[in-house]
């Protein structure tokens, strides 16, 4: 019911200082175009990797209030463009990597499996990166 009413608005405008975190991941799951100004701070940045994993960066992440304010109204009176973003948005949750469970999951095993094989060999902990296959 959540993620179905999301869907029913015209714009999502994100707040700068504390960004939508599953809030912004169920409003581009239901194709609501959303508008996000990141700041300094990690929960100001939130909602624009959100917006980057789904490929939409340069349309809905914004580096001003002045740029804020004109894609807000843009998406509000432009129909024509709000309605081809909607259908890309909803087009592209199948395909973009915000939305990829099984290639997370995967993933995420394998940081696992390498964590366990990091404790196995004697070692503390440490940083390391697990790349994509």
């Amino acid at each position: 019911m959540h993620i179905w009413r999301s869907g029913l608005a015209d714009v999502f405008l994100d707040t700068p200082i504390c960004n939508a975190h599953t809030t912004g991941c169920d409003v581009l799951w239901a194709g609501t175009p959303m508008v996000t100004l990141p700041l300094e701070r990690m929960a100001s940045r939130v909602a624009a990797s959100l917006c980057s994993a789904a490929g939409f960066y340069n349309e809905m992440v914004v580096s001003s209030h002045v740029e804020y304010e004109n894609i807000a109204v843009k998406l509000g009176l432009n129909h024509e463009y709000r309605n081809d973003l909607r259908k890309r948005l909803k087009a592209a949750r199948r395909s973009c990597p915000l939305f990829d469970t099984h290639t997370w999951v995967k993933d995420f095993e394998r940081l696992v499996s390498q964590m366990w094989q990091i404790h196995c060999e004697g070692d503390g902990p440490r940083s390391f990166e697990v790349y994509p296959v």
